[in-house]
């Protein structure tokens, strides 16, 4: 698959509208990290924070941003995105909830890396990542079918919240504060978030915080005080500690590979 275009994090403004009648011959990948409203299959269609979508050849696109400035990780590819496509049973204009939204983005900005460098086999790595992320969105269906029928319908409550927490990275949460996001007691949040979303609030929380780290200290070249300051550590030794428990590596070394 070759990936014609690709961005990650690209932010635009609040009412942002974009319509093209016909995409041509590419499909097209979004990301979606704030709400937006989109025409899909001929019907408009309100996605909240972390909703993919594919648009196919030659269909119409339209989203728009009403209520906040958009922020979304996006890539056009060619027709060698099909065979994936159909290996995992993805369908274009379907919204997908990934289980762990951060990770898209995390795999969106390696495959951006790889294609901006070009370094040996970077073609073959990057469709790695792109298999990687279909086997992702493919994996969401399962999640729906397996989740208790009492938390599936806090679902959309629990993605807008979620994103909310992982928008606000500096902010120390506590389950309590989570929790009266969606007017839950701390215990039923806690359990409705693990039952979706497969991992505890504040594991999430923490590996949210260590993916936006690495993607800062990789692309912003930003110190190691300076990345656990804007990612919500106020102890710079406990943000190396749990850096390295997540990556393998200390936050010192992965930026003096990339400088």
């Amino acid at each position: 698959m070759n990936f014609l275009l690709i961005e990650s994090l690209y932010p635009e403004e609040e009412n942002f509208t974009l319509h093209r009648d016909n995409i041509g011959q590419q499909y097209i990948f979004l990301h979606f990290l704030t709400p937006v409203t989109a025409i899909l299959k001929g019907h408009e269609v309100d996605i909240t924070p972390g909703g993919c979508v594919f648009f196919g050849m030659n269909s119409m696109q339209h989203f728009s941003s009403r209520i906040c400035g958009l922020l979304h990780d996006w890539f056009h590819a060619d027709s060698g995105c099909v065979e994936l496509l159909k290996k995992y049973g993805i369908e274009c204009e379907t919204v997908y909830y990934p289980e762990d939204s951060g990770e898209i983005t995390r795999i969106i900005s390696e495959i951006q890396m790889e294609y901006t460098h070009k370094g040996r086999h970077y073609r073959e790595a990057a469709d790695a990542l792109a298999e990687h992320m279909f086997i992702k969105l493919a994996r969401s269906k399962d999640n729906d079918k397996q989740m208790p029928s009492s938390c599936f319908v806090y679902k959309d409550r629990f993605i807008e919240a979620r994103a909310l927490i992982h928008m606000d990275l500096r902010r120390q949460w506590h389950v309590r504060e989570m929790a009266e996001l969606v007017n839950l007691s701390p215990s039923r949040f806690y359990y409705i978030y693990k039952n979706i979303f497969k991992i505890s609030p504040q594991q999430d929380l923490i590996n949210k915080r260590i993916k936006t780290a690495q993607v800062l200290l990789m692309e912003n070249k930003l110190s190691v005080e300076e990345t656990a300051r804007l990612t919500g550590y106020t102890n710079q030794y406990h943000f190396i500690r749990q850096f390295k428990q997540i990556t393998g590596t200390t936050p010192g070394k992965m930026r003096s590979e990339k400088i």
